[in-house]
């Protein structure tokens, strides 16, 4: 079958250890809320959309969501690039089209994703709201939730349970991490439209703890104390680790399955000829065959794994 070019662009529409830089993020971020309380979601407590609405149906276009915007190079996730390419390709070769647009807020990914088919999100916790909404591809990583928040502070000796009930919790808005803590029962959950947006506020003593991936931290950490202001962040650690889940792209609506099993089939094949492992270590990621993650990644009777409760019951 001959292979069409997927790669059409089209255009739509980080504080230091200061509160000055927390103003700073929140006066020059999109016209959009920056910071809502609990109560103000009353109606959004699945994490995602609330809607039963059916998406439209299908009308052939494929929209990549990229997971990056390299026009705001403070929003970049710590492994630029990774997952775009590798969604990318796998389009590619794979001989589906798909346009390509730029970065925006999880939760707009989201609404857009309820309304039509075809939308190409990544990477992507496979949850239980979600299930129906999407059809999946992958996993194309792995992650363990953690709490992160300041060592001195000895969260790590407080029960999760305890933290639920008395800890306000930052995490990104229309996320899977948010449907869980509300499940899970958490009193004060405070919700942030980019991820970029957690650390500021907990260095200003906003919230106690962030529920964000360890890597992306790491990467917003180093932003921090690699400027010229001679700024520190204090040591962040894991205070606990409540969940471990496998990430998936997602694709919305009721797209032609044959297309699910390409892709499904491209991704299987990118594991077996080393273009997985190649494409991480273009992209400065760990290429460790021994580790526990390429393994799980590598291993194709993963495929369809979801989420493992670590503080609770498995799902």
């Amino acid at each position: 079958m001959k292979k069409r070019n997927c790669l059409k662009f089209r255009s739509p529409h980080r504080r230091l250890a200061t509160r000055f830089y927390l103003l700073f993020l929140l006066v020059v971020s999109p016209c959009i809320p920056i910071l809502f309380p609990t109560a103000s979601f009353a109606d959004d407590v699945t994490g995602t959309v609330q809607s039963n609405a059916v998406s439209a149906d299908f009308d052939g276009r494929y929209i990549i969501h990229l997971s990056e915007n390299p026009r705001v190079r403070s929003s970049d996730r710590p492994e630029p690039g990774y997952f775009d390419s590798l969604a990318i390709e796998l389009f590619t070769q794979a001989g589906i089209y798909a346009e390509i647009v730029p970065q925006m807020p999880w939760k707009r990914q989201m609404e857009l994703a309820e309304r039509e088919a075809g939308h190409v999100i990544y990477p992507t916790t496979r949850s239980d709201d979600r299930e129906d909404k999407f059809k999946w591809v992958g996993p194309v990583s792995r992650t363990i939730w953690n709490l992160y928040g300041f060592e001195d502070r000895n969260w790590s000796d407080t029960g999760f349970e305890d933290i639920l009930e008395s800890a306000r919790i930052g995490t990104l808005m229309g996320s899977a991490r948010e449907a869980y803590l509300r499940e899970r029962g958490a009193k004060q959950i405070v919700i942030v439209p980019r991820e970029e947006l957690l650390l500021p506020m907990l260095l200003a003593d906003r919230i106690d703890l962030i529920a964000i991936g360890g890597n992306v931290l790491r990467h917003y950490i180093d932003e921090i104390e690699q400027k010229d202001t001679g700024a520190s962040v204090p040591k962040i650690d894991g205070a606990v680790s409540y969940r471990s889940c496998y990430l998936y792209i997602a694709v919305s609506g009721d797209v032609p399955d044959e297309d699910i099993l390409r892709l499904q089939g491209q991704l299987d094949a990118f594991k077996r000829n080393g273009f997985f492992v190649k494409n991480r270590q273009t992209h400065g990621l760990s290429t460790n065959l021994d580790g526990s993650f390429l393994k799980a990644m590598l291993d194709l009777s993963n495929n369809g794994v979801r989420c493992i409760d670590l503080a609770g019951s498995d799902d």
